[in-house]
């Protein structure tokens, strides 16, 4: 009768044991099934986050707009309307740069769009000095549209 309480009481404590440390249970399954595809999910938003899901060709567009009406502005001499184009052109760029792989291309046409900010903002512009920036810009535009046309996006 000792004997038999003693094996009892030893399996019901391996049986507690297992159930406690998941051993045998039918819930760990089902516990790594979502988590494995949480990760999946979580994986795929990353990728989301780093590159936009919407067009850019129309950023570009609106892009050229704002470089347009800069030179408009400031041949006119409409210095802040030109000014507030310029920031325009700066965040606009801006928008347009998460969907660019190329850092290069990225930090050119940043760098070209500043400075045009910063020469507008300067006070006295050089419609001169500003063509070249203009020019330098608007042939980065061009290089920036072929590399996002060719990014299968």
């Amino acid at each position: 009768m000792k004997k038999s309480k003693v094996v009892l009481g030893i399996l019901a404590i391996t049986a507690v044991m297992s159930l406690l440390a998941g051993c045998g249970s039918s819930e760990k399954p089902a516990v790594q099934a979502p988590a494995s595809q949480e990760q999946a999910a979580t994986g795929h938003q990353g990728h989301s986050a780093a590159m936009p899901k919407e067009d850019p060709m129309p950023m570009m567009k609106e892009l050229d707009k704002s470089l347009q009406d800069v030179v408009k502005q400031v041949k006119a001499g409409q210095t802040m309307d030109a000014q507030k184009s310029a920031a325009q052109l700066v965040s606009t760029t801006d928008k347009v740069m998460p969907h660019m792989m190329d850092a290069g291309l990225k930090d050119n046409l940043r760098k070209a769009a500043v400075e045009i900010k910063d020469s507008v903002n300067s006070g006295k512009t050089d419609p001169s000095a500003l063509e070249g920036k203009v020019k330098a810009m608007q042939d980065l535009m061009k290089q920036t549209t072929t590399h996002l046309q060719s990014m299968s996006h």
